[in-house]
């Protein structure tokens, strides 16, 4: 037998094992701050297979003095990135396996068929938050390393599991194994991309702000007052207008075939008035906005804001109460690696072996990429196991795309990273 095929007949009988870590991680609620909990099986999982472990917590200062740092609520204290190499014998490429272990939140849970921590394994599909958005990717990134152990397999370069906090609100949790010298000749992302398609960059984002200014009274001067509803109205208008002339005029081969928005810009919340027969004093409105590789996001927002301004002028009231613009929270770089990148090549290769199907190289949205293309020296893809309503009710990830997902990564592996001999 082939060290591939004893690799995929390791991983076959491991199926029990699989389905049941995976279940015990999807069954703990990993919202933002709450992580550790599942960081403490993890921990113990990548130590049972002796690999060389690292534990800390993410260093809030010395993040926030990094330029991709994202700002955010919650402090990192308790709430551990875990790390585990498999060392090699040092003569080949490393490779690193990143999953996050934060999940977003849930919605009203009386709208999930069952539990969103339910960890419910039916007909094929494992269902829970994070069960795809990416404990399932995680897991295959874990027992790869272990059925690389037991069909006694010695790579020559090292194979590194992290498993990072934070990832949803920004992805700090990444940056904080780069500022650590977590650095490798190849890095693959486990988010959902199905075994059909890798993406090599992610799109760039920036949260915005934008407080609109009226004229508060009672609802029997309305006729005299400036409402900021009904400029709010306008400018969301104006911002939908300025949407689809970026749409038109924006190009990357990885995204000018998408099925959807290709380069997203939107207002999503909108708050204003204090009681429901006072005309308010202002709106406030929130959005993001995006840009493709290639393009600086810094840029991308002078351009918005110049058109902003030049809309405000041409309003004779906002001309002397102007909006005013701010830029909070969330915010991305836009990162590629070439989709003709030995990474990507051979990884598709890999998967084909495994599925009978070459995945598309294609593009991604905002994520964690960037941080390893551009501030950790390392190429980087997306890749992980398929799943289904993903940061929505009743998301689920295929159990049979785990298992696949986990031969892929272990035959990746060896090929990446090379291999030594057979264990006696």
């Amino acid at each position: 037998m082939s060290l591939k095929a004893n690799i995929d007949q390791v991983v076959e009988d491991m199926r029990e094992e699989i389905l049941s870590l995976l279940q015990r991680l999807v069954q703990i609620p990993t919202l933002a701050g709450d992580e550790g909990p599942a960081q403490d099986i993890i921990w113990e999982k990548m130590k049972s297979l002796q690999m060389e472990m690292d534990r800390w917590d993410p260093p809030d200062d010395e993040l926030a003095r990094h330029p991709a740092y994202v700002p955010v609520d919650k402090p990192y204290n308790n709430r551990p990135n875990v790390v585990g190499r498999y060392r090699g014998s040092g003569e080949g490429r490393s490779l690193i396996l990143n999953g996050h272990v934060d999940v977003v939140p849930t919605g009203p849970e009386e709208h999930w068929t069952s539990s969103p921590w339910s960890a419910n394994f039916v007909d094929g599909k494992i269902y829970g938050r994070g069960s795809a958005d990416m404990k399932g990717g995680l897991t295959s990134a874990i027992f790869a390393v272990q059925a690389l152990q037991k069909a006694g397999i010695r790579l020559k370069g090292d194979l590194i599991v992290e498993s990072v906090v934070d990832e949803e609100t920004g992805g700090n949790g990444t940056l904080a194994c780069i500022l650590r010298g977590y650095k490798a000749e190849g890095m693959i992302f486990a988010e959902p991309s199905s075994l059909g398609a890798i993406a090599v960059s992610n799109r760039g984002a920036q949260y915005f702000r934008i407080t609109v200014f009226g004229q508060e009274g009672g609802i029997e001067y309305k006729h005299d007052l400036v409402n900021p509803i009904t400029k709010a109205f306008e400018l969301f208008q104006a911002v939908e207008a300025y949407s689809i002339m970026r749409e038109s005029v924006v190009s990357h081969p990885l995204y000018d075939n998408l099925y959807n928005t290709k380069v997203p810009l939107g207002i999503c919340k909108i708050q204003g008035g204090e009681w429901p027969s006072t005309v308010p004093s202002q709106v406030v409105l929130e959005g993001s906005i995006e840009c493709l590789p290639g393009e600086d996001i810094q840029a991308v927002k002078e351009g918005f804001k110049k058109y902003l301004m030049e809309w405000n002028a041409k309003d004779p009231w906002l001309k002397e109460h102007p909006i005013k613009l701010d830029w909070f929270g969330l915010w991305f770089e836009a990162a590629e690696i070439a989709p003709d990148h030995q990474l990507p090549g051979m990884l598709a290769d890999t998967a084909a072996e495994v599925t009978r199907n070459t995945p598309l190289i294609g593009g991604a949205g905002g994520c964690d990429l960037r941080l390893p293309i551009l501030h950790g020296s390392t190429p980087a893809v997306l890749f992980g196991p398929a799943g289904g309503m993903i940061h929505s009710v009743d998301e689920y990830v295929e159990f049979e795309q785990v298992v696949a997902c986990t031969k892929i990564f272990a035959r990746f592996a060896m090929d990446w990273c090379g291999t030594e001999k057979e264990a006696a």
